[in-house]
């Protein structure tokens, strides 16, 4: 997604069988490139914290860590998602 000079990188993933075939690599590259070319000058994204393998796709395209978040819910009985 694009907004002026920012660019953020959403739902980048690659299916089970085709992992560590450069694919995420590849596909992150293309989209940072095309949104340079459409004059973006920041690129972000979120990831999780154990997402090892993306991490290193990012690290790669010179991502660094600047905070980490998470998801904050009221307490509902066990077992159950609540908003």
């Amino acid at each position: 997604m694009q907004e002026d000079e920012l660019v953020g990188l959403y739902d980048v993933v690659t299916a089970n069988g085709e992992r560590n075939r450069g694919l995420g690599t590849a596909l992150a590259t293309e989209l940072l490139r095309r949104a340079h070319e459409d004059r973006a000058a920041i690129a972000y994204l979120q990831v999780s914290a154990d997402n090892v393998a993306a991490r290193h796709v990012y690290r790669k395209l010179g991502f660094a860590d600047r905070y980490a978040y998470w998801y904050r819910s009221e307490p509902g009985p066990a077992g159950s998602l609540s908003a």
